[in-house]
């Protein structure tokens, strides 16, 4: 079979074409999203890559310095993307590094991490593990920092945004060696199974968490296990918020009246962070409180890609076991969902 190089698909993303899907009809950030249905190209080619790419470094320096010219954003762009990626420190011409030379990560993330283990009552964040928490999903991941560190902690650590027009995050993750999907959950779910992680993590992703009717916080608890915690760190929610940063109970919004209809907890607030906790209670769902959401038919394990659903997901599943119930190690059921992890 003969495979051919084709020039102007250096920078393409398999089933993404927003020009086409604009003209499909599709549209509030449907259009953003990758829809294979809508391809109708079947070429065997090979995707080039960029002009100046170079091998990536072996790890874990890969993980810590990448080649400029192997990503699509440049390093205008990088230095141009807020005071935090400012902090970015270019070794030379052709290279990009997220760590200073005193080894301290970039964005502070050892102590936002440490923060956050704080907030769910850890002394460290090296006890997230003890704690219950194995994987974490990030929306919106930035430049993969919080996820390299919490590689570091051995947990298992997921990036998923969207693929932006100048550029992806998830294409700078993948540069450095980090697990990264692209993903848009504007109308589809998440490609996760029900009840796959531990925690689900969104600093300052852009999401309206409280529109739709909430569709968006339903699909997080569906993703979420019974005891997980959902870590949204956001300005917006702060101003949303009350700013006397007192513990449960602070707020009285539509985004904290929809998380207590998910019989989530909010279990504290410090700045512009939020943590919330999922009940390991299944039967909170249909303990009869006005305005409930309804309870989900059918099979858990439904194919990937389905259409976001106003309806509870995973309480009659056999894999809803408590995060701080579980054993030191992954059962039957959760290799079905992770495999195993070395």
């Amino acid at each position: 079979m003969l495979v051919f190089v084709v020039r102007e698909r250096e920078n393409d993303v398999p089933c993404y074409n927003v020009s086409a899907n604009i003209l499909a009809g599709l549209k509030d950030g449907e259009e953003l999203d990758r829809h294979c249905e809508l391809s109708r190209e079947h070429q065997y080619c090979l995707i080039r890559p960029p002009k100046d790419y170079k091998i990536p470094l072996s790890w874990p320096a890969g993980r810590d310095v990448i080649w400029s010219g192997n990503v699509k954003l440049t390093k205008d762009q990088f230095l141009s993307s807020g005071s935090i990626m400012k902090r970015l420190m270019l070794l030379e011409e052709n290279q990009i590094a997220f760590h200073s030379q005193d080894g301290m990560m970039v964005d502070d993330v050892k102590d936002y991490s440490h923060l956050i283990a704080e907030m769910i009552g850890l002394g460290s964040d090296t006890e997230f593990l003890q704690a219950g928490v194995r994987t974490v999903l990030d929306i919106g991941c930035g430049f993969g920092s919080f996820n390299a560190h919490l590689l570091s902690l051995n947990l298992m650590a997921l990036c998923v945004a969207a693929y932006g027009s100048s550029g992806s995050h998830v294409q700078v993750a993948l540069e450095r060696g980090l697990p990264a999907v692209i993903g848009n959950f504007i109308i589809k779910q998440l490609p996760f199974p029900s009840l796959s992680y531990d925690m689900v993590h969104c600093a300052q992703c852009g999401i309206i968490w409280d529109s739709k009717d909430g569709l968006f916080l339903i699909e997080i608890d569906r993703v979420l296990k019974p005891g997980g915690y959902f870590v949204l760190t956001s300005s917006t929610t702060q101003q949303q918020g009350s700013s006397t940063g007192a513990k449960k109970g602070i707020m009285s919004t539509p985004l904290e009246d929809f998380t207590k209809k998910l019989c989530w907890s909010l279990l504290e607030q410090q700045d512009e962070t939020f943590i919330w906790q999922k009940t390991v209670d299944s039967q909170c769902y249909t303990s009869g409180k006005q305005d409930t959401i309804p309870i989900c038919k059918g099979q858990d394990m439904q194919p990937y890609y389905q259409p976001l659903v106003h309806c509870i997901s995973g309480t009659g599943s056999d894999r809803w076991i408590p995060i701080h119930s579980r054993s030191d190690s992954m059962n039957s059921t959760e290799l079905k969902v992770h495999g195993k992890f070395i």
